[in-house]
């Protein structure tokens, strides 16, 4: 078994009264100010039933409907699961309604940072990092013949145009990107560059293999190497056994959905796809 030293972020959340009484890849681009903040934030509790939704919005608006903290945290620290430990049992049960609005020509590359500096500032986070040796596992392809099963198509060339404008609006910081389509039901068809994770099923529309891995070391725990040589954009969906990892996958504890046991790390303040295999070494 392979294995290698990973950093990883301990995490402590200090309960806040405010926040009783009521994870998108980051674009390259220049270095962002860490001390970033958003201007305008409002915090609400989520409507009953609320569909979770998570947007990162050129002109510096951020929206999150009914998304738990640690759906947040990990969009603002671009980790997976097996790189936060310490996160409190209430950060993926606790769910709030959040806008957020940043100047109106800020970068899109600098919303994470706004987005931690969000959940510092209202939530009390607190991290440090830490490096800690985990095994691995390898994406290769299943099929000798490097043949890719149904559920693993190239991007259409018309979804692909569509992505590539809305990322030069984005690293551009302006507006007049084509209107967002409405979020699809749970089982609708994907939009152009939309994704889904819940129990048993993640599914991603113009996705790279690397945007991909994040989504799959979360849900087996572990950091997953890519062997597969893929290029271009994809369209995933895997299909798996709702016990792997979490409960729901990186959205953390859905309505409805049983209790997540709490970790041994955890510490409380007052076709043929493309296929895993373990690394070996």
């Amino acid at each position: 078994m392979q294995v290698r030293g990973v950093a990883v972020l301990a995490i402590v959340f200090v309960p806040v009264m405010a926040a009783a009484q009521q994870f998108l890849a980051a674009p390259p681009g220049a270095p962002v100010d860490p001390n970033v903040r958003f201007e305008v934030v409002s915090i609400k509790p989520p409507a009953p039933d609320s569909q979770i939704r998570v947007m990162f919005m050129p002109g510096g608006q951020f929206e999150s409907n009914g998304a738990p903290v640690g759906l947040l945290l990990r969009q603002a620290l671009q980790k997976p699961d097996y790189q936060i430990v310490g996160l409190p049992g209430w950060a993926d049960t606790e769910r709030y309604t959040i806008r957020a609005k940043a100047p109106e020509a800020a970068p899109m590359q600098a919303m994470s940072v706004r987005l931690l500096n969000l959940l510092k500032d209202r939530f009390q986070l607190a991290t440090h990092l830490e490096t800690r040796e985990l095994p691995t596992f390898d994406l290769v392809i299943a099929r000798a013949d490097g043949r890719l099963g149904p559920d693993l198509k190239a991007t259409p060339a018309e979804c692909q145009a569509t992505i590539a404008e809305r990322q030069a609006a984005a690293k551009a910081g302006r507006g007049g990107l084509p209107p967002l389509p409405a979020l699809p039901g749970p089982n609708e068809p994907l939009p152009c560059g939309f994704g889904r994770v819940a129990a048993g099923i993640a599914a991603f529309s113009g996705r790279t293999m690397a945007q991909f891995i994040p989504t799959l070391a979360d849900l087996v725990g572990r950091p997953v190497i890519d062997k597969t040589g893929l290029t271009g954009l994809y369209d995933f969906s895997l299909k798996y056994a709702p016990e792997l990892g979490r409960n729901a996958g990186p959205l953390g504890q859905l309505p409805g959905a049983p209790p997540t046991p709490s970790r041994s790390s955890t510490r409380m303040p007052p076709a043929s796809p493309p296929r895993c295999r373990s690394s070996s070494g």
